[in-house]
C-alpha cells in the first residue's frame, strides 16, 4: 500500500481485509522526511505533500479505521512513531518537523479519548535510529540499531506518566531520554537557542549533502 496516493480503494481494502480480526495492537510507523535537509521556500511541492499525507493523514485514516474495534472490546494499544525532530523545531526539514509535531499533540489529545475505553496510546519519542531514513549505518551510544530501540520501546509499555510530563509519550531510549531531560530541563524544547542549534547543525548537513551530490555528478 503507497500511503503517499491517499486512495480511498486502498483504505476500503484494508478495512475489509481486517473485518473481524481482533486487532488489539496498531503501530503506526509509516513516515518519510525530507531528502536532504532543505529551506522551507526551496521545498519541493511534491516532497512536501508525500510528508505531510504519508505522517498525518495516512496516520489518522489507519488509526480511525481500527481505533473503533478496539473500543467494542474495550482494550487495544496504539503506539505512534514520533521524532525530536518535532519536539525540537528543527530549521530546514520544517515541514518534517511540523508533521512529527502535529503527532505528538494529536497523541497525547486521542490517549485521553481512548483512555475510559480501555486503549492505551503512547507516543514514541526519539533521537536518531540507524535506518534508511536517518541514513547512519553504525550505531552508537545515541544512535541505537532498531532493534536496541524496539527492545527499548517494548520494556517500557505500561508504565504510569508521561515523557518531560508529557501526556501519553514515552522516550524509551536510555540516552535519548537524558538528552531530551537536558534540552527540557536547561534550555527549553522550543527555546531561541535550542532552535538556533538545530538550524546550525542542519545547515552543516545540507552542505556536506550538496558537496557529495557535486562530487558524485562529476563521477558521471
Amino acid at each position: 500500500m503507497d500511503f503517499a496516493l491517499n486512495q480511498d480503494s486502498d483504505y476500503n481494502s484494508l478495512r475489509k481485509l481486517v473485518d473481524g480480526l481482533d486487532v488489539s495492537i496498531l503501530i503506526n510507523n509509516v513516515g518519510l522526511s525530507h531528502n536532504i535537509p532543505v529551506p522551507f521556500v526551496e521545498t519541493p511541492k511534491q516532497e512536501m505533500n508525500d510528508i505531510i499525507i504519508i505522517n498525518c493523514m495516512a496516520t489518522l485514516r489507519v488509526t480511525q479505521l481500527l481505533t473503533p474495534g478496539m473500543i467494542s472490546r474495550k482494550r487495544g494499544l496504539i503506539l505512534t512513531m514520533a521524532s525530536f525532530g518535532g519536539f525540537f523545531p528543527t530549521p530546514l526539514l520544517a515541514t518534517y518537523s511540523g508533521s512529527k509535531a502535529f503527532l505528538q499533540q494529536w497523541c497525547s489529545a486521542l490517549g485521553s479519548e481512548l483512555q475510559p475505553h480501555g486503549v492505551h496510546v503512547q507516543c514514541i519519542q526519539s533521537h536518531l535510529i540507524t535506518t534508511a531514513m536517518s541514513k547512519i549505518r553504525k550505531p552508537s551510544a545515541l544512535v541505537p540499531n532498531p532493534k536496541q530501540f524496539v527492545k527499548a520501546t517494548l520494556s517500557k509499555l505500561g508504565r504510569s506518566g508521561g515523557a518531560q510530563n508529557v501526556a501519553f509519550t514515552s522516550t524509551p531510549y536510555w540516552s535519548h531520554g537524558i538528552m531530551q531531560w537536558f534540552l527540557s530541563r536547561f534550555l527549553g524544547e522550543r527555546s531561541p537557542i535550542v532552535v538556533k542549534i538545530n538550524r546550525g547543525m542542519h545547515e552543516d548537513i545540507r552542505r556536506r549533502a550538496l558537496r557529495k551530490a557535486e562530487r558524485e555528478a562529476k563521477k558521471q
